[in-house]
């Protein structure tokens, strides 16, 4: 006779007897005094890494479609030397429990959830980091990988967990050394590997503070590699601001290898994430190439497009001897066009009212940087567009900053003429002493402009210029305060607007304004600085209809300014009108002006008033000369009672301060590099 197995009837069974069991095991397990079997992990967490785990809620089980254990308030234990007590705080775990072990008798671990960690990854001065876990001194305790379950018995080992969720998190790695600290966001990301040796899946979310999450997916190492400070290959790819990113290569025991290749419609999404501000412009793709060489680390930028623009460089930071860090920056940019670049948008301030524009940088210097690291950038520009109207070729750019010296050179070709600049700064003595030397050769005014990133009017005309300036002081404020030194200025044919002139007298608008733009056939002036005050000597300034000789001052530091202006009419109809004026302002804007009549018999000495419309006709007929320029010096000889009603700054104004002191001049020993700061 054949014996019959009632499948049908089995299967029932079955399915009605598993998830009963499964049900009773987790109403079994929630019935019993969990903080024996918490206490038991966290005993096998200091066997298995040496740190101590603990929470601040009780271990407690949730009763649900997927039943877990929770826990609040987890807490690792961090080195012992370093900067806070924990390596890891997590504000939740949820740990998964598989309901078919529980038929077995034992506790397995399916899954677990990390909502808000906030974890910290640094490294001491040897090069250990706070993610080297080893067991006590004892040797005993197992190892992780000798068994995947929590079974409870008498010998429990360290599980391994096959899948890891994160929410909400951000992982922190230390820079040291004075560098700054990387910090990832973690929205949410899901860490999948069989094995501890095994390559871990990634799929998730991940960004800098306020930057545009990465959408990431692929492998990164493994959780071995990870605890080792060696995570291995890496090979990620995804969405990044709209475009794509894949991310390469891997950290092993002979070094960095990684390759980032990017592509999208706005390079400004990549400021975050280079801690640099970065313009908005677009659409860019970039390849990019980091590794460590030796004790240093370099960065290679193979090709950077954006828009019409294309770029290539290098970068080298390493820490020399004295621990101080060096930075090697080298730039090729073959073409530049700024047209394709826009300033990052700013954030709204509480004070909505409009800026007024300054001749000199409202943000000023600090020598504070001075010994803290040292820098070198080199950059060459074959073409450069959008700043101003003509084209800037052959630029060069250079930079050095190191405990005792700070320089900045820069030159182009601009249009038909050139330009340059050169700063230094020496920290010596108490004070340290700040140099600039600048010059133009028949550069356009508006370049000019465009340049100092300042807005005057003028857009005609070229322009010579020649600034040599020299002032003591540790911040901007100080060393303009007390700076000495001169200034030539020349100006050929242009055009002024003329809304620039609609706070100067009716008389000497009627006089010069008859049309807009305002033309000007040539303009020259010398500046004698001293004591933070620029003493304008001599100015000539002629137009079609007068001629204008004057002077005043301007007081460097606060921006404020007061000058008298002195016409000839060039013809008899607007004799009239010629009445000298006098200004005075701040920065771009005039205060008040006003027409001092009496002022012009002051001005001419006894006999005959030679006629500066007639010298400068003269000047005019030297060839590639500038009439203003060759007639400026000769004016207080023309009209030798300038000098005398010039307006000077009130005397306290005129005594520059000495520039206080903030710190001690640095000094070139190790032991003294922080007194660089003011």
């Amino acid at each position: 006779m054949k014996l019959r197995i009632p499948w049908r009837r089995l299967k029932w069974v079955l399915a009605a007897t598993v998830p009963l069991a499964a049900v009773a095991g987790v109403i079994w397990l929630s019935t019993r005094d969990l903080s024996h079997y918490q206490a038991r992990l966290a005993e096998q967490v200091h066997k298995v890494t040496g740190r101590e785990l603990a929470a601040k809620v009780p271990l407690a089980v949730k009763l649900s479609r997927d039943p877990a254990m929770v826990a609040e308030g987890v807490t690792l234990s961090n080195a012992t030397w370093a900067s806070r007590p924990e390596l890891a705080r997590v504000r939740k775990v949820t740990v998964y429990i598989d309901p078919v072990s529980l038929l077995l008798g034992e506790i397995r671990i399916g899954r677990v959830v990390l909502e808000g960690a906030d974890i910290l990854v640094e490294q001491n001065e040897v090069g250990d980091t706070n993610l080297d876990m080893l067991p006590p001194p004892d040797g005993s305790g197992p190892h992780a990988g000798e068994n995947r379950s929590l079974r409870l018995r008498a010998t429990t080992t360290f599980p391994w967990i096959g899948t890891i969720e994160v929410r909400d998190s951000v992982v922190t790695i230390a820079g040291g050394s004075g560098r700054p600290a990387v910090v990832v966001e973690i929205p949410s990301a899901t860490f999948r590997s069989s094995a501890p040796n095994q390559p871990v899946q990634v799929e998730g979310r991940f960004a800098a503070p306020k930057g545009t999450p990465m959408e990431l997916t692929g492998t990164a190492g493994t959780f071995e590699g990870w605890m080792r400070s060696l995570p291995g290959n890496v090979d990620l790819q995804g969405g990044f601001g709209g475009g794509k990113i894949a991310i390469k290569g891997g950290v092993g025991v002979k070094g960095t290898a990684v390759q980032v290749n990017a592509e999208g419609p706005d390079l400004s999404v990549l400021g975050p994430y280079v801690q640099l501000p970065v313009p908005a412009g677009g659409p860019y793709a970039m390849a990019v190439k980091a590794g460590t060489q030796r004790n240093a680390f370099k960065v290679e930028l193979a090709s950077l497009k954006v828009g019409g623009s294309e770029a290539t460089g290098d970068a080298l930071f390493k820490v020399d001897r004295k621990g101080v860090a060096t930075a090697t920056i080298n730039a090729d940019v073959t073409r530049l066009d700024l047209r394709d670049l826009h300033a990052a948008p700013a954030a709204p301030e509480a004070n909505n009212s409009p800026a007024q524009p300054r001749l000199v940088p409202s943000q000023p210097f600090a020598a504070k940087w001075l010994g803290r690291s040292t820098l070198s950038l080199n950059a060459q520009f074959g073409e450069v567009l959008g700043l101003g109207s003509s084209k800037m070729q052959n630029a060069s750019l250079s930079l050095t900053s190191s405990e005792s010296r700070f320089a900045f050179r820069a030159a182009a070709t601009i249009g038909g003429g050139s330009a340059a600049f050169d700063l230094a700064y020496d920290p010596a003595g108490r004070f340290g002493q700040a140099t600039v030397t600048a010059s133009a050769n028949r550069v356009p005014v508006g370049d000019i402009g465009a340049l100092l990133g300042f807005d005057w009017g003028a857009h005609e005309g070229l322009a010579d210029v020649d600034l040599r300036l020299r002032g003591g002081g540790r911040t901007t404020r100080d060393a303009l305060n007390g700076a000495s030194g001169s200034l030539d200025v020349s100006i050929a044919k242009g055009t002024w607007p003329r809304d620039q002139l609609a706070s100067w007298p009716a008389e000497t608008q009627r006089l010069l304004a008859p049309a807009d733009p305002v033309a000007f056939n040539c303009v020259a002036g010398h500046f004698d600085i001293t004591g933070g005050v620029a003493f304008l000597r001599r100015l000539v300034i002629d137009t079609p209809r007068a001629v204008l000789v004057g002077g005043g001052y301007v007081q460097m530091r606060s921006e404020g300014w007061e000058f008298l202006f002195a016409p000839e009419a060039r013809d008899n109809q607007t004799a009239a009108l010629a009445l000298p004026a006098r200004l005075k302002g701040s920065g771009s804007h005039a205060t008040t002006s006003a027409v001092d009549a009496g002022v012009a018999r002051l001005l001419v000495g006894a006999g005959a008033v030679p006629n500066i419309a007639g010298q400068l006709n003269l000047a005019a007929r030297q060839a590639g000369a500038n009439p203003c320029a060759v007639v400026a010096p000769r004016v207080e000889a023309l009209r030798p009672g300038l000098r005398g009603q010039l307006p000077v700054p009130p005397t306290d104004q005129r005594r520059a301060p000495r520039p206080q002191s903030h710190a001690p001049a640095p000094t070139h020993s190790r032991g003294h590099q922080a007194q660089s700061q003011p």
